[in-house]
Order: C-alpha cells, then sequence, then structure tokens
C-alpha cells in the first residue's frame, strides 16, 4: 500500500537523487553515495527489507532505486551543497501549558536542496501484524525511518543532531578533502525498534539506555504526562543516555548538550567560528529563543500558541530560519498532530491521527 499510493511522490525523490547517486560524498569518508546507500539498506532488521520488496512490487521503483531513495539525508548533505541546517524543539506541560497538557513542537531542518520534495512529505501510518505497536512517522516519500514518529500508546520521538558538539563521536572533522563523519540515519532507523517497542516511558527510558547509536543525539521522547531530552552517544559516553530538561514543564533543545553529563569528557558547547558558524542563528541563540519565548508564555501554552511559537524566525525570537523545511506541533494525550511546510508557510494542516492509529474505535480514551 506504501508503494502503490505513495509511487509519484517517491519517484519524485529519486528524480531529485539521481545526478548525485554515483557521485562521491565529501561527507562520509568519501565514499560513493551508492555504497552509503547499500551501506544504510543492510543495516535494516529482516522485516524492514520485505516492506522494501512490497514498495518495490507497487511502486515501481526497483529495490536499488529505492535504496537511493531511502537515503535522501546522507546523498544531499554533502552530495551537492554543505549542510547548513539543524533541528529545534520546544516541549512544555505542567505550569508552562494550558491546562497542563504536554504540547511538543520541532523544527525539521535542512538543506535547501531538499525543499522541491516540500509536496512530498508523508505522514504514513503503519499497522504491523507481528505484534509490534501501530505508529505513525513523518518524513519524505521513501524514506523509512523514525526521526519524528508517534506511536498507538502516546510515545512521541524526534531526533536531534550534536554532531558539531562531539566531533570525536560523530567523526566531523576533515581528512584531506572530505569529512569522516557516520552514517547517522542508521541510528533513525535504530529509532524503529523504539516505536514500535516502547509502549511507556519507562520502556523507552531502558530502550535508550541498552539501544546506543554510533553518532550523537539528542533525542525528544514525550508521553502525556513528561518530555525528556535524552542524551544519546556512542557506548564510550557513559553514563549511557541520560536524560536532561531545563526545568520540570520545559525542554528546550537544539544541537548541543545543554546538561553535559558528567564523565564523557567532552567541555560546554561553544559555537565553531563564532556564531552561526555557517548553521543558522547557531544552536546557542536558537536555545536560548525559545526558553525565552516558554517564559514568555508561561501558561498559556496550548496548541495554537506553540504554532505561534513555532513560526517565529530566529531574528523575531524563535528558532525557524530558511532550512526549516517542515514543522509539526504535537499533543501526544490527544495524538493531535498539526504538520506545516516551508512551501506553505501559512497553512498549518491537521492530521487525523487518532482516526488513522485507532481505526476501529469510535473514540479514543488515551
Amino acid at each position: 500500500q506504501y508503494g502503490y499510493f505513495l509511487s509519484r511522490n517517491i519517484q519524485a525523490v529519486y528524480n531529485l537523487l539521481s545526478p548525485y547517486k554515483d557521485m562521491k560524498n565529501l561527507g562520509f569518508g568519501n565514499k560513493n553515495n551508492a555504497e552509503l546507500s547499500e551501506e544504510l539498506y543492510q543495516f535494516f532488521p529482516p522485516r524492514f527489507k520485505e516492506f522494501f520488496e512490497g514498495m518495490s512490487e507497487t511502486s515501481g521503483l526497483t529495490i536499488e532505486q529505492l535504496k537511493v531513495v531511502n537515503a535522501l539525508e546522507i546523498i544531499l548533505m554533502f552530495g551537492s551543497t554543505i549542510y547548513n541546517g539543524h533541528c529545534s524543539a520546544l516541549s512544555v506541560w505542567g505550569d508552562y501549558s494550558r491546562g497542563g497538557k504536554v504540547i511538543y513542537g520541532r523544527n525539521y531542518d535542512y538543506n535547501e536542496d531538499i525543499f522541491p520534495l516540500n509536496d512530498h512529505i508523508a505522514v504514513a501510518v503503519f499497522h504491523p501484524d507481528n505484534g509490534d505497536i501501530p505508529f505513525a512517522m513523518i518524513t519524505w516519500a521513501g524514506c523509512i525511518y523514525a526521526s519524528t514518529a508517534i506511536n498507538q500508546r502516546g510515545i512521541f520521538v524526534a531526533e536531534n543532531d550534536c554532531s558539531l558538539h562531539d566531533t570525536e563521536a560523530s567523526g566531523f572533522y576533515p581528512t584531506d578533502d572530505h569529512f569522516n563523519m557516520k552514517t547517522w540515519v542508521k541510528d533513525d532507523v535504530l529509532l524503529l525498534s523504539l516505536i514500535t517497542q516502547a509502549g511507556t516511558m519507562a520502556e523507552a527510558d531502558r530502550w535508550m539506555k541498552t539501544n546506543l547509536p554510533c553518532y550523537p543525539h539528542n533525542i525528544g521522547v514525550a508521553d502525556k504526562n513528561e518530555v525528556r531530552s535524552y542524551q544519546w552517544n556512542i557506548s564510550a559516553r557513559l553514563p549511557h543516555a541520560p536524560y536532561a530538561r531545563q526545568a520540570n514543564g520545559l525542554m528546550a533543545q537544539t544541537n548541543h548538550y545543554f546538561a553535559v553529563p558528567a564523565g564523557w569528557g567532552i567541555g560546554e558547547y561553544v559555537e565553531p567560528g563564532g556564531a552561526g558558524s555557517g548553521i543558522p542563528g547557531g544552536s546557542i541563540h536558537r536555545l536560548e529563543n525559545l526558553l525565552e519565548r516558554a517564559e514568555q508564555f508561561k501558561g498559556s501554552i496550548d496548541l495554537a500558541r506553540m504554532c505561534c511559537i513555532m513560526d517565529l524566525t530566529i531574528e523575531q525570537g524563535g528558532a525557524t530560519h530558511d532550512g526549516t523545511l517542515y514543522q509539526i506541533v504535537c499533543e501526544p494525550e490527544t495524538f493531535t498532530l498539526k504538520l506545516k511546510t516551508r512551501g506553505k508557510p501559512d497553512r498549518w494542516v491537521d492530521i487525523p491521527l487518532a482516526k488513522l492509529l485507532f481505526p476501529d474505535a469510535a473514540a479514543v480514551s488515551p
């Protein structure tokens, strides 16, 4: 069904990537993009490889083409122009939100090269037949990984890159004409297992601490009661996957560890090369902006207010910039999800997740 209904969209993604698929990638050890696409595909467990086979049967694209589509973010990170965008998030609950409910706002930032795919961002809902928890994920058509996702138990997950804070762990350092970065999208594939297996925050906590990534991240994990920023990093960083937040009821995250875990052996984050360093607004500036907006509107932040906060550009005191390709506002308790894309900046679309995740229920009672 995925391949059939999204065939036109998946084809559009492939068409954009096709000129780059046989090029060297200056970000990942100067490897060929086709080789990187294969590495990512081989990281999938067998049941997801079967999914790719079904996608190929119904979409009209070959498995080899679908491997390229799935590697969209790897190929365009350094395959075309230099990566200049990172993600941001603001979450509130308790005293910070209206009625105490968890409200999660999320910017997904990336290269402008992906902007032509504005109309091919997909919210796909999966009902596995193997006992896994049904879930929805939000990304470009044909990209099968959980960079932003929510499951039927109300566990919401969103990934933020922290490569510039821990360059040793990420491989974000140059050698000759290329960087030595690790294929971080593998970790977003790993998060598919989290979203299909964790039904409670306690289960998510155990999963985060026992399934470690190859790359440094901030992972936002929310349920209807709270939000945590898991400092998810390689096995050498002890303790494994501690979580942090700025206050009870407040969590903002960008692309550095705002509370560096003791024992990790890395210093406090400093913007490399001055504020911004090619990353719009810089990680610290965007974080400070979001925290200021949370304090400004403390106690009154609901879905509508969070949408307004996410609308704000860096210059207006928010975190949005030209590299913000899509945005999510989610209330996990009610499975409310709002989506806005850069190509349609005046329209927040309501996605009927409750009906899609609970197709046989007359009403949802989280």
